[in-house]
């Protein structure tokens, strides 16, 4: 059998931003291409160069505090306390500088779904809506976020005394950058006519939400501007405005035109979203995965899975859920998954003669299998929002992936042997000890992160930033792929991709926020009261309900926003925390993958070359076996604990 060698044909990093190229070129004036713009531009180009070297020297100087803080520890028994301090300032300058370089870079995902049916001049104003919207969001968060500076320069930190001032700068320097970006869009990106046309409806539409909030006598109903605002956000959402845009404009709306609070809660609030030291693990694994991924960690595993098992019916099919399943573990984004296994195996999943669509659909139902397998970004996420141990939550969601991926093997098994598709050779003992050979270097990192954490060797920043390290030491030393320019290469990369992460925690810290001020928890628990307190009810309930948010916001701000607030539900009915948490991570994946809206749906069909369409009727057998998987994990929790009390962990 054909087992892919290193130096396979790669999709560019940038093949999931195809799910997000405008349709066609606008056509632009000439002062929008004339030496004005070239000025303009060419000083963005030199803010966002600067801005590119202060995150790179933010991602090293963190990783250098929290190295030689695991170094003393071990070698002097002491701890540097200033250490979270100083994660601080990393994680505010990556998520606010970081997020704001990511939306000029394009790599907010927005939902193309709805505005691609439209004619193309609507959809040209809708585009131009979405960034004017945007640089409104911005303008008023750097005007209120002026207010939080005061504040903060009356205090320094404990430890480093630093002045308080500096931990909430990146926050207006960021949204300044996204002002600017925005504002670049809009004179230079976007053809006049439609800037002109849609430009005067969005400037009425917030005129008269500004007019409604400085209205004399009372204000609107609560409840009243709950549903509202969330009917405008989900409005949003599908018309293209990036979620973590779309969260804010849905806080500032809320607290505009009710008596809540003032507009600077929402920029406090997003501010504090990135208070979490456990955060810090976010930006240091995605680091990890890139530098292993461009160090041929992707194609010796996919070479293991394929001597593993390629010889199955459906072989190179097989090979997709097994190599996710191996990947997920290194990456923790679903969408570097996609991207690393699709652009591997694509061209010999054609050569083999499967249809693109068939893979597309495997890649996504793979995909969305393993957001239960560590370091997912999304059980990372959940833990620091929710009061979950993220060593247990690693090691109980092992068996659950593994459950799921046995369910679409078999059905892969099934579809192959209905089609008539002939089982290939088996590898042989000498390609599978090459092929297992060149994975156990890679599959180190993972048994890293697992037991470190779960032993109680290190934090899980610390094992994060351990990972790194090995990483840069296997992909320099060993494999020797990575040089000095492709390292700061990768390291601005790791940086953008963080810092769109942590915006929209940031942004998800403050719907949150708004969402409990306006007392939905409340509401949630009544309507689960009134239509009974059934564990099985809640269980399905929930399920769909994470797999239909989930895929309008992206995942990770669905499991921001509901985990908090389904899990103590979830206890009072007698669910464990760790089972449930299982079940949402599962539904959540299944949502941010399932058609037509899910953001990593389209990803898997670019990274394939698939059409939509079919992709979806091929999607529709996975789909079922996904859903019958997770209704499995949720009704046999020993799926869940079998890990965990084995280690004892309950």
């Amino acid at each position: 059998m054909t087992i892919l060698e290193p130096g396979a044909q790669a999709l560019p990093q940038d093949a999931a931003s195809e799910v997000l190229a405008p349709v066609s070129e606008p056509v632009l004036a000439e002062w929008q291409r004339g030496p004005f713009a070239h000025a303009v531009r060419t000083v963005l180009d030199g803010l966002d160069s600067v801005a590119r070297i202060v995150l790179v020297v933010a991602l090293l100087g963190e990783l250098s505090v929290v190295l030689f803080d695991v170094s003393i520890r071990v070698l002097y028994t002491h701890s540097l306390l200033w250490a979270e301090e100083a994660s601080k300032l990393c994680l505010t300058t990556l998520s606010f500088i970081g997020g704001a370089l990511a939306y000029r870079a394009r790599h907010h995902t927005a939902i193309q779904f709805v505005t691609r049916f439209f004619p193309e001049n609507i959809r040209e104003g809708v585009a131009v809506g979405v960034d004017a919207f945007i640089l409104c969001v911005a303008i008023v968060t750097v005007w209120v976020s002026f207010d939080l500076l005061t504040i903060a320069s009356y205090s320094v930190t404990p430890l480093l005394q630093i002045n308080q001032v500096w931990l909430a700068l990146p926050f207006t320097v960021g949204l300044s950058l996204v002002g600017l970006f925005a504002l670049e869009r809009l004179l230079f990106y976007h053809a006049v006519p439609a800037v002109l046309k849609a430009l005067p409806i969005v400037i009425a539409m917030i005129a008269l939400v500004t007019a409604i909030g400085y209205m004399p006598g009372p204000k609107f109903g609560v409840s009243a501007t709950l549903g509202v605002m969330l009917l405008l956000f989900f409005i949003a959402v599908l018309l293209g405005l990036p979620v973590s845009f779309s969260m804010l404009l849905g806080s500032l709306f809320f607290l505009q035109v009710t008596d809540s609070a003032p507009l600077v809660a929402a920029a406090q609030n997003t501010l504090d979203g990135t208070g979490h030291f456990i955060l810090l693990t976010l930006p240091f694994f995605i680091w990890a995965g890139l530098i292993m991924e461009k160090g041929g960690i992707s194609v010796r595993l996919v070479r293991f899975a394929t001597a593993f098992v390629g010889h199955l019916r459906g072989g190179l099919l097989q090979v997709v859920v097994v190599t996710i399943y191996l990947i997920s573990g290194i990456s923790g984004s679903k969408a570097a998954d996609v991207v690393a296994v699709g652009s591997v195996l694509r061209s010999e999943l054609r050569r083999k003669g499967y249809k693109p669509e068939e893979g597309a659909a495997v890649l996504c139902a793979a995909g969305a299998m393993s957001e239960t397998i560590p370091p997912s970004i999304a059980m990372l996420v959940l833990g620091s929002v929710a009061p979950i141990s993220i060593g247990t939550l690693f090691i109980a969601g092992l068996l659950p992936a593994a459950v799921i991926a046995i369910f679409l093997m078999v059905l892969i098994w099934f579809l192959a042997w209905k089609r008539g598709e002939e089982a290939s050779p088996r590898a042989s003992i000498r390609e599978f000890s090459l092929a297992a050979a060149g994975a156990v270097l890679p599959l180190i990192m993972p048994v890293i992160m697992v037991v470190g954490i779960k032993f109680g060797i290190a934090t899980p920043t610390e094992v994060s930033a351990v990972a790194v390290f090995y990483g840069i030491v296997l992909a320099t030393a060993v494999y020797r792929s990575i040089g000095l320019k492709k390292f700061f290469e990768v390291a601005v990369e790791c940086a953008l991709l963080a810092g769109m992460v942590l915006f929209i925690i940031a942004a998800a810290g403050s719907f949150a926020w708004t969402l409990t001020a306006a007392n939905l928890p409340a509401a949630l628990v009544k309507v689960l009261h009134l239509v009974g307190d059934s564990p099985a009810f809640f269980l399905i309930g929930s399920m769909l309900l994470l797999i239909v948010v989930g895929s309008l916001l992206e995942g990770l701000p669905a499991l921001i926003i509901l985990g908090p607030l389904l899990l103590p539900i979830a206890n009072s009915l007698g669910i464990d925390s760790i089972h449930y948490a299982m079940v949402m991570l599962l539904a959540m994946g299944i949502g941010i993958f399932i058609p037509p809206i899910g953001i990593c749906f389209y990803i898997s069909c670019a990274v394939t070359g698939a059409e939509v369409e079919r992709t979806s009727k091929t999607m529709l057998p996975y789909l079922a076996v996904l859903i019958l998987g997770v209704l499995a994990v949720a009704f046999v929790p020993w799926f869940t604990h079998a890990v965990p009390n084995f280690f004892g962990s309950r």
